[in-house]
């Protein structure tokens, strides 16, 4: 099988291109042949035949020129559903017939959680629910180790990472200031661990101490922060599967996310927006047990699947 994806790598910031990045490697572990279009900036791939083009895009010019080229030169289109707005955005706009001719398109769809697979069950393409990470891709990659915090004693550390203020339905996507505005009424053994990357919080951090609060404003190698740390919180207004989420939980620590979506049973939910249920819950977390994500296997399947179909 040769499989041809559409996306970027990191790195670019963002789940997307660690899911694409993810994918590739867990596909050459099975020796599958992969290549990728990198932003439509190199046209070298299309000098081949594949099986199946994987689109990975948001942008929904991208998403229809991926899926055209993905038509010419594959036999059957997929498209990984990143983006829960993916059918908001067309309805209000004049783009509406674009979603629909891009559906018409592809030949499967992957959704990231049921939750969505839900929402788009009018879509007729065959669909399937797999996470953005798999597990032949996380495991053949080595984490470089570095030292981002200087631990203290006795003090728990929860890490709250943030591309940005990134605003949606008049909410903080990433929730980040549901945090930064009661992280004062959490016990004083707590200290948040917050990854502003664009630097947007950072007159609101400045007024926190710096006994409750480490404020990074650049680019960090998340695995190896993760493992710094003790706590992922996840206060996401909307979210898909979350790369983050996975990482943590594979790498064995207590995750505690927003109930918008579904998330992996080994997540501890607390009900969006409420305090007092995220402080009771991040206080009485049990340790997280065994989480294994999906198989690029289930992955392989679905693509034969597709492929067995006739057109």
């Amino acid at each position: 099988m040769r499989i041809l994806m559409f996306g970027s790598l990191p790195p670019k910031i963002g789940g997307v291109s660690t899911s694409v990045k993810n994918t590739m490697i867990a596909l050459k572990t099975k020796n599958i042949d992969t290549s990728i279009i990198l932003n439509f900036s190199s046209i070298k791939a299309l000098f081949h035949r594949y099986d199946i083009a994987h689109v990975h895009y948001v942008k929904s010019w991208k998403i229809f020129l991926a899926l055209i080229l993905g038509k010419i030169f594959a036999k059957k289109n997929i498209f990984t559903l990143h983006d829960s707005k993916f059918l908001d955005d067309y309805t209000k706009t004049s783009f509406f017939k674009l979603y629909r001719i891009n559906v018409k398109l592809m030949d499967g769809i992957i959704f990231l959680n049921q939750s969505a697979q839900n929402r788009y069950r009018h879509i007729s393409p065959p669909s399937i629910v797999l996470g953005s990470m798999f597990v032949e891709g996380v495991l053949s990659q080595q984490i470089n180790k570095k030292n981002y915090i200087k631990r203290e004693k006795n003090k728990i550390y929860l890490l709250l990472y943030a591309f940005g203020k990134i605003i949606r339905n008049n909410k903080s996507v990433y929730g980040a200031e549901f945090i930064l505005e009661n992280l004062s009424f959490l016990d004083d053994q707590y200290v948040l661990v917050f990854v502003d990357i664009q630097g947007d919080y950072k007159n609101e951090c400045n007024e926190i101490s710096s006994n409750k609060l480490i404020y990074i404003d650049h680019q960090i190698d998340f695995l190896s922060l993760l493992l710094e740390v003790d706590i992922y919180i996840r206060p996401t207004t909307t979210d898909g599967s979350s790369v983050a989420v996975q990482e943590a939980l594979m790498l064995g620590k207590k995750v505690l996310a927003s109930d918008v979506v579904e998330r992996p049973a080994e997540v501890t939910l607390y009900r969006s927006g409420d305090f007092e249920d995220f402080k009771e819950k991040l206080e009485n977390l049990k340790e997280t047990e065994g989480f294994t994500p999906n198989s690029i296997d289930d992955y392989l399947a679905f693509c034969n699947q597709l492929l067995e179909k006739k057109k």
